[in-house]
């Protein structure tokens, strides 16, 4: 655990702290690892396809979303043009959106396999 992190701190700042804490060469292993394995299960597509495969396309985001911040981090503290800036934030924003839309559907796609169809 983070001894920086508050006890009561929320999911979005946990992950925030995990993914500033942890090193380049994880956030490209999360990346790599979380893409193959979306691109095989949606190749394969074995029973619960959608749940594994939207957890796996979270974990790339996650790891991307740590990629980015890091070089908005870098690029803030830097002169460097503000256009290049303002870029990378917006892409920190869709990886977001795409992670986060991702963990729902595989929360959801899991609910749905593991409840399957009940005829009431």
């Amino acid at each position: 655990m983070n001894p920086a992190l508050r006890p009561d701190a929320t999911l979005a700042e946990f992950l925030v702290a995990r993914a500033r804490g942890a090193s380049d060469g994880r956030l490209v292993a999360d990346v790599l690892l979380g893409a193959a394995t979306a691109l095989g299960i949606a190749v394969w597509r074995p029973t619960g396809w959608l749940s594994i495969g939207a957890a796996a396309l979270a974990l790339a985001a996650f790891g991307l979303w740590g990629i980015v911040d890091r070089e908005v981090g870098d690029r803030a503290a830097a002169t460097r043009p503000r256009r290049t800036l303002r870029l990378l934030q917006v892409a920190r924003a869709g990886v977001l959106i795409v992670g986060s839309c991702s963990a729902v559907v595989a929360v959801f796609a899991a609910l749905a396999v593991a409840l399957g169809t009940w005829i009431s």
